[in-house]
């Protein structure tokens, strides 16, 4: 029995929260790594002054489009965020980011499970959209194993979906 609880004793509890200001530091620190950037939309480093002006008016559309900071242990350790799809009000794109320390440990699966779990609570008629780079082999498995569909494709980018299904729950 030790031995188990040694396991389980490395699984912590990880606990959602709004994203709040107070997080931009962390989050363009993450989204400027060079790990990150390469499967991005937009590859580019983004300035302090952009990331600033954007999550600004990001967080005004919180009630709309949910946006959350994931934490374990009392450390930040990824991002989710769902954005409404332009002129397809019942779509959200997500974004999800895990901490590049925290890469290889599962978190990706949990936070994509949590995110998927509380958006539909809030919007059971809307399906949820993902882009994920060609080359990103991880992400692709993250999402197809989350009951993902695969779309299509466009350019560089596969195009996955998730509508709402009843029985769907995969709080971990």
């Amino acid at each position: 029995m030790c031995h188990l609880q040694s396991i389980l004793g490395k699984i912590m509890e990880i606990t959602q929260r709004p994203a709040t200001f107070g997080d931009a530091d962390t989050l363009l620190t993450w989204r400027n790594n060079p790990d990150v950037r390469k499967f991005s939309l937009h590859t580019g480093l983004i300035s302090i002054d952009e990331h600033l002006k954007w999550l600004s008016g990001r967080l005004e559309r919180v009630d709309l489009e949910p946006f959350f900071l994931f934490e374990e242990d009392h450390k930040t350790i990824g991002m989710s965020r769902l954005d409404v799809v332009s002129g397809q009000t019942n779509k959200c794109e997500i974004s999800i980011l895990v901490d590049p320390d925290q890469h290889r440990k599962g978190i990706g699966t949990r936070i994509l499970n949590m995110t998927c779990d509380s958006f539909f609570s809030l919007h059971p008629n809307k399906t949820i959209v993902a882009k994920v780079q060609v080359h990103n082999f991880v992400s692709q498995k993250l999402f197809t194993n989350a009951g993902f569909e695969l779309q299509n494709s466009v350019g560089n980018f596969l195009h996955f979906e998730k509508p709402f299904k009843s029985e769907q729950s995969s709080f971990l």
